[in-house]
């Protein structure tokens, strides 16, 4: 219901007619002062262009839910992110479930609350809290934008703080200790797939995903193009790209690693259906991924060496090429790091050697 009033001219000429207070179709109950008009009818054509505002959801008065919003959201996500990563998504969106029905104009502190309890209580690390609240806001904002929402729950999200806790220890091989793990494996492919791994830092993905046409044996290089994942249900394995950009890089090879892909290829052309398309590490049917830490585990024990992880040789060569003196710009190319602040925040501790060289080199000025 329009209560219309004038009041006092302006200096423009100019009145305030009216405000209005009154409840939606929507059930949300307005309070709205309207601007200066020079007429009547001018002020009532404007609260006819609210009304259809409301109408066609422009104005902040949605009922849309957090779960239809997510739903959309997903839509727009599958346009640009890789199967894998919808199922991570997918699965922070599960400790959201508890508030799915809610209206996104209806989540106030007290539900907002409830709903970083249950996260709470789920006793994840800091890092896995931080990523579920962030789609949550993502949620939010893609509603404010698509449906005029409200985003004032935002402002009372706070991330997640590491409190007392010791981070993993990373562990990797010394070349000597690399050496002695390699010593006991009496299998070609798992040797070089291992050797790969420490000499050139790979993802396990990205070596399982390496084709004949990957290898150039005239540049003495390898191509890392693309990744597998073994995540995705009812697949068994998925070639898609790198985890980033950065990813996609070119490598040299040793001597000795062209020499074993070499004795590789020669076995592999052996098979009458052979193919250049063929991986590498596993002919037609990649390495599985339970075999290789199956296989690993036996050899560290074979070796007497201590048990790391896949991913460890990659720290493996990181360590290898710290020692020899490469840069932390080198290292981080070499890894396919999207920033070198990644390397540095996990590889800095690893140049003591070198802040020890910068201040004797300060002391003898």
């Amino acid at each position: 219901m329009a209560v219309y009033k004038s009041k006092k001219i302006t200096k423009d000429g100019r009145q305030y007619f009216f405000r209005i207070k009154y409840k939606d179709i929507f059930g949300v109950t307005h309070d709205y002062s309207s601007t200066k008009y020079k007429t009547l009818k001018e002020a009532k054509d404007e609260e006819a262009i609210y009304r259809i505002k409301i109408v066609n959801q422009v104005i902040n008065t949605s009922n849309i839910t957090l779960d239809q919003a997510y739903q959309e959201l997903l839509i727009n996500k599958t346009k640009n992110l890789k199967k894998q990563s919808i199922i991570k998504v997918n699965n922070l969106y599960k400790y959201l479930l508890p508030i799915k029905e809610q209206k996104i104009n209806s989540i106030d502190l007290l539900k907002y609350r409830q709903l970083a309890n249950y996260i709470e209580s789920q006793n994840f690390s800091s890092d896995y809290n931080n990523k579920i609240l962030g789609l949550f806001k993502q949620i939010v904002i893609y509603s404010a934008k698509h449906y005029n929402t409200s985003e004032s729950i935002l402002k009372f999200i706070e991330s997640y703080r590491e409190k007392n806790v010791i981070k993993e220890e990373m562990l990797f091989f010394t070349l000597e200790e690399y050496k002695k793990f390699d010593s006991v494996i009496n299998d070609l492919s798992y040797h070089t797939f291992f050797e790969l791994l420490y000499y050139n830092g790979l993802r396990k993905g990205e070596a399982q995903a390496l084709t004949w046409n990957d290898i150039d044996f005239v540049r003495n290089e390898v191509k890392i193009t693309k990744t597998i994942t073994t995540k995705i249900k009812g697949e068994s394995w998925t070639i898609s790209s790198p985890k980033t950009k950065s990813s996609i890089r070119t490598l040299p090879l040793t001597k000795k690693l062209i020499s074993d892909f070499k004795l590789m290829l020669e076995n592999a052309k052996e098979f009458k259906d052979f193919t250049y398309e063929w991986f590498v590490f596993g002919n037609s049917i990649p390495f599985k991924e339970s075999t290789i830490e199956h296989k690993k585990n036996e050899f560290c024990k074979l070796a007497n060496v201590k048990q790391i992880r896949i991913h460890d040789f990659r720290h493996s060569c990181a360590s290898l090429l710290i020692n020899q003196g490469a840069s932390i710009i080198l290292v981080s190319k070499y890894l396919g790091h999207s920033d070198v602040s990644m390397t540095l925040n996990r590889y800095t501790h690893m140049y003591k050697s070198e802040l020890e060289n910068v201040t004797n080199l300060l002391n003898n000025l």
